[in-house]
């Protein structure tokens, strides 16, 4: 590993608070998410919190996931260079609020507070179908991978003014 990058991995701990607990805020939502899948391991059994919408995604065979999801720019998960979306799995035993308005570009979502952990660093690869600006189906697909989230408390938020559906760096 390059001798930068270990160095790296700490500062970033020190930056957004992360050493025990890990609470991810609008201005660090891209940065510590990118970093979580990229090194989950650094993040298992942390505490972590973030806001965040619901949102389903469908795999090839019509499987669905319901996530915690933020919309951000292509560069991580998407490999058709469209934006996508950063988030995880979910895993809650109570209700998890359904997605809404999941296909338009607007803040008006089923947004959630949620506190939980990462108890593994397995990513579930979920193979997708290609889409093209249009919102057409490509004769191509490809794997995105999410990693599980266990929630350990969720709260609905109904004031979601504050918060940026589309994140990015």
């Amino acid at each position: 590993m390059n001798k930068r990058l270990f160095l790296l991995i700490p500062s970033l701990f020190a930056l957004v608070g992360c050493e025990n607990n890990c609470n991810i805020t609008e201005s660090t939502f891209f940065l510590v998410m990118t970093n979580i899948q990229y090194y989950p391991e650094e993040y298992v059994d942390k505490e972590i919190t973030l806001d965040c919408f619901t949102y389903n995604v469908k795999d090839v065979n019509n499987k669905e996931y319901l996530c915690g999801v933020r919309k951000c720019t292509a560069g991580f998960g998407c490999k058709c260079g469209k934006d996508t979306v950063i988030g995880f799995i979910l895993n809650y035993e109570g209700n998890i609020p359904s997605p809404k308005n999941q296909y338009e570009d607007t803040n008006d979502k089923s947004w959630i507070h949620i506190t939980g952990k990462l108890t593994s660093i397995e990513k579930t690869p979920i193979e997708i179908n290609s889409y093209d600006s249009k919102g057409n189906i490509l004769d191509q697909t490809e794997v995105v991978e999410f990693l599980s989230f266990d929630i350990s408390s969720l709260e609905t938020i109904t004031d979601y003014t504050n918060l940026a559906y589309f994140v990015s760096k």
